[in-house]
């Protein structure tokens, strides 16, 4: 688990941060890619599953389960 106590994420865009080209500051230079690249290596490539809990103005959590060996 990987886990912060920032600003959260608003529960209207939660859903939507692991999809490719998504962001919320695209004038800031970001692409967009980040979490969606995570998201490949982890389902695709690891066989795993990653998924994200946020509570706007508390933080947010980040939970990312491989199994143990590889198929």
């Amino acid at each position: 688990m990987f886990k912060d106590n920032g600003k959260g994420i608003s529960n209207n865009i939660v859903n939507k941060i692991f999809d490719p080209f998504f962001t919320t500051n695209r004038m800031g230079g970001n692409s967009g890619l980040g979490l969606n690249i995570v998201f490949n290596i982890v389902q695709k490539t690891l066989k795993g599953d990653v998924y994200c809990e946020s509570v706007e103005g508390e933080g947010t959590s980040f939970v990312i389960t491989i199994p143990s060996e590889l198929p």
